[in-house]
């Protein structure tokens, strides 16, 4: 049990790192950081490591979306979460945790693509 969980948290820590680094590439467009978290799914289902892909995806894309908005409304001062939250009527929490959401809805499928990209491969063959 323990070591399942260990494995879970170098996934999901190894799903951080990799949409934080692409991130720090400025020239890429907002989604290219699906495009490595894909590459960890399928190494995942290669080196056969049987962990939920959608779940760790998920939270990895929640932690760091979430977390980078709200650093950012800190560094700001709240400047920019205020005013998008009255832009739409809602509080800045919403749009953090809606961000959050549709980050983690991005990486969890995207992880969850790329294991399963390899499966159907190693089906069909």
């Amino acid at each position: 049990m323990k070591k399942n969980m260990l494995n879970n948290i170098k996934i999901l820590a190894l799903t951080i790192i990799l949409i934080i680094l692409t991130r720090l590439i400025g020239i890429l467009p907002w989604w290219s950081f699906i495009i490595p978290v894909v590459a960890l799914g399928i190494v995942m289902t290669i080196k056969k490591w049987s962990r939920a892909g959608f779940g760790l995806g998920f939270l990895a894309g929640f932690l760091t979306w979430a977390g980078a908005n709200l650093y950012f409304d800190a560094a700001l001062q709240g400047a920019v979460l205020d005013k998008l939250g009255l832009l739409l009527s809602v509080p800045a929490i919403v749009i953090v945790l809606l961000s959050g959401i549709i980050g983690g809805l991005l990486t969890g499928l995207a992880l969850y693509t790329g294991k399963a990209l390899v499966a159907e491969r190693s089906i069909s063959i």
